[in-house]
């Protein structure tokens, strides 16, 4: 079961991402996600607080993921299912609720993304789309935040260094 659900959190991590950034393009934004962040200061409930259509995308890859590794598998249990399914709401739960609890997966899983991450996200409204881990966010360049935005400097100032030489 373990393995199970930690599989589901990275495969419907990435449907996430994607959905997610989708979503923040112009008419997505303003006809569909914008009610989510009505919140720029989350809270734990505002996790599901969205327009229908918002929860019917982005729960795609909560559904989906389980029933994909059934079908290819042939192998769910409907307990792995509801466990699933709870730790996922947990999740957006937590990311949404404003604090870093000390038992928040952040402290133990540095790839976790946190409620740190996504207050970032509901702050500036762009970037930090992933849902649990960072590495969508790393890898697509699209973290928020102070320290992102200083790592891009660096990296803009090594190139028009290596320009200049």
């Amino acid at each position: 079961m373990a393995l199970q659900i930690a599989v589901f959190f990275v495969i419907e991590d990435a449907g996430h991402y994607w959905l997610h950034r989708a979503l923040h393009w112009g008419p997505l934004y303003k006809n569909i996600h914008k009610i989510h962040h009505q919140y720029s200061a989350p809270f734990g409930l505002a996790a599901e607080y969205a327009s229908p259509i918002e929860v019917m995308l982005l729960g795609i890859p909560t559904v989906g993921t389980p029933i994909l590794w059934c079908a290819i598998t042939g192998n769910l249990h409907i307990l792995t299912m509801y466990t699933w399914i709870l730790l996922r709401l947990f999740q957006a739960i937590d990311a949404h609720s404003g604090y870093e609890f000390p038992w928040s997966l952040h402290h133990f899983l540095p790839v976790w993304a946190g409620a740190q991450h996504h207050d970032v996200h509901h702050e500036k409204f762009i970037g930090n789309y992933s849902s649990s881990f960072r590495w969508w966010d790393k890898l697509m360049d699209t973290e928020a935040g102070l320290e992102a935005q200083k790592r891009r400097r660096e990296r803009r100032m090594m190139k028009e260094g290596k320009k200049i030489q």
